[in-house]
């Protein structure tokens, strides 16, 4: 009877310990209990009544019986639409999307989804059909928001009367208005924009409106912000494609945001700042925009803020995406006009990318989505480049392997004789002496640096790549740092930034590098070149770095963060209070 009694006691104290253990309230443990969906909990996933009881169906990247584990294809590159370019995707919850953008210049398709991976076809919409009056043509970058119980549909075209040739001679294109009553998207006749006196238009003819050119309102038009605050984002043309938007509720009120006509831009940006979007995430605002000629180097950088109204390029503009060229120097690839969408807390960036041939001209653009990676300052890890560093061992030269995660090596992917002795090189999604070969960031698991001083290569370190990260680096055994890259948060527009550096005997420079060097910018490699103070200090004599900054260049009051430096370390990230 004792025996007995001490079994079942036994066991008591077993299932105990498991509900105990099991702190996860999503848990393989409490799913098995489940009798509905109401039950159960999915996480990454949504939840369907099945002849078995309750089932979690896991989104793209997660697995389990709950849907709380990453899968392999976490960062994986995915395939949406052959032959749709600017695209434009709405959430209207999370198991309903639309995806729409540039077709056949036309009409506008407009596809439907519950996963964000398999899209059909919902309706097209045909201005030319529902317009008894005007026919359109060059048809292109629709944006698409919801707006109470209906849709507002805005897109570039030109339009002209029917019977007459289209495109037409003397016109540019410009944006259009449509609207549909509910999820049917059934959008009525177009109207050319106008939001009233004094302020932004649309425009028929070439040229620029009386008001002038920053209110003439012609492509890539995008609405953001909540409904009670939504603002309309519009690229306008002088000197190149611009960037302004205005507060519906005050259309009159323009910010100019980016472009040639406001601000000094770099000349790869073509004289091209256009396509913007806008999306807010825990308590900033980014504000994306594409550069350059859509078959050229198109790419993607962004702004951040925490306001609406103050993302433009008076603050820091970061990189997302490079184009991305050959051991030849042609294009291969580029990305740009991108849409983001969220699903259950994940962000993901819907985007087109461009086609070449051999001979480095555009002959396609498709749609393709991946999953954004944020950094612990609430900024982006890029989309796909990864600056890949390393410590010096005198007299060697390097080369780098990539590691696919089916295991699979590509080697060199970049040789010898390419980085030669130097201690960095970027990795832009191809391999340019392997043969060329595209991989993305998210299919890689691993980095191989070999290393010689007789060009033998059987030295080499691996290490482990996470799929998303826009920094690596190697550590090499008995290899001396020679750079570190530093970053670090950005603060309110117009501010400035200094470098101190202290060494190990507790003497500061200071400031090591200064706000002539490095502005607004907030990266900076550090070569041991204190370029202010006019000495050099190699980065294993130091022990401290600051970065100090100041707005509107008053110093007095600056503000500095700070982190302990050990000598060794490449990648450093300081936080300015």
């Amino acid at each position: 009877m004792k025996h007995s009694f001490f079994l079942v006691f036994a066991a008591l104290i077993v299932i105990i310990e498991t509900k105990k253990n099991d702190t996860n309230p999503g848990s393989i443990f409490n799913s098995r209990l489940a009798s509905s969906c109401a039950d159960l909990n999915c996480n990454n996933g949504r939840c369907i009544e099945s002849g078995q009881g309750p089932q979690c169906i896991c989104d793209e990247g997660f697995f389990g019986t709950i849907c709380d584990q990453q899968g392999a294809d976490f960062y994986h590159r995915t395939h949406l639409m052959p032959g749709l370019a600017d695209p434009d995707i709405l959430a209207v919850n999370d198991d309903l999307f639309f995806l729409t953008g540039t077709s056949n210049a036309l009409d506008l398709p407009f596809f439907q989804s519950t996963d964000l991976i398999t899209f059909h076809l919902k309706i097209i919409y045909n201005p030319s059909v529902t317009d008894p009056q005007y026919n359109y043509c060059f048809i292109w970058a629709p944006d698409l928001s919801q707006r109470g119980t209906g849709y507002d549909l805005y897109f570039s075209a030109q339009r002209v009367l029917k019977g007459a040739a289209c495109p037409a001679n003397g016109q540019d294109v410009t944006t259009f208005f449509a609207r549909a009553v509910d999820q049917n998207l059934i959008f009525d006749k177009p109207t050319l924009v106008d939001f009233g006196n004094n302020a932004p238009k649309g425009r028929i003819a070439a040229g620029c409106n009386a008001e002038g050119c920053l209110k003439t309102v012609r492509i890539d038009s995008a609405v953001v912000g909540p409904e009670n605050d939504r603002w309309f984002f519009y690229t306008w043309f002088s000197g190149g494609n611009n960037i302004a938007a205005f507060p519906f509720s005050s259309p009159t009120n323009l910010v100019a945001n980016a472009g040639p006509a406001s601000f000094s831009i770099p000349a790869t940006d073509e004289k091209i700042n256009e396509a913007p979007e806008v999306f807010w995430y825990r308590g900033q605002y980014y504000f994306f925009i594409s550069t350059a000629f859509f078959d050229s180097q198109y790419a993607m950088q962004y702004v951040m803020a925490p306001t609406i109204a103050d993302l433009t390029r008076r603050r820091a503009v970061r990189s997302h995406s490079v184009a991305q060229r050959n051991s030849a120097g042609r294009l291969v690839q580029s990305h740009g006009h991108n849409s983001i969408v969220m699903r259950r807390g994940q962000v993901f960036n819907v985007f087109h990318q461009g086609i070449f041939d051999s001979a480095g001209r555009l002959i396609g653009r498709d749609t393709f989505k991946q999953r954004i990676a944020f950094r612990p300052d609430g900024s982006l890890q890029t989309l796909n480049t990864i600056d890949i560093r390393w410590n010096q061992l005198p007299l060697h030269q390097y080369s780098i392997d990539v590691v696919r995660k089916d295991g699979s090596t590509i080697g060199p992917c970049i040789s010898v004789n390419r980085i030669g002795a130097t201690l960095a090189t970027t990795y832009t999604g191809i391999c340019p002496d392997g043969n060329n070969i595209l991989l993305d960031k998210g299919d890689i698991s691993a980095f191989r640096l070999f290393y010689s001083t007789s060009q033998v290569w059987k030295d080499f370190v691996e290490a482990k790549y996470d799929g998303v990260a826009d920094q690596f680096a190697f550590y090499l055994p008995g290899g001396i740092t020679k750079q570190i890259v530093l970053r670090w948060n950005e603060r309110m527009t117009g501010t400035t930034y200094s470098l101190d550096v202290r060494r190990q005997d507790g003497t500061w420079v200071s400031p090591c590098v200064g706000d002539i060097v490095i502005g607004s910018r907030i990266e900076y490699v550090f070569d041991g070149n204190c370029r202010q103070a006019n000495s050099f200090i190699e980065p294993r004599a130091i022990n401290y770095i600051r970065i100090c900054s100041a707005i509107n260049n008053d110093w007095p009051r600056a503000v500095c963060g700070g982190v302990p430096y050990d000598g060794i370390a490449i990648h450093v990230s300081v936080t300015i209070p």
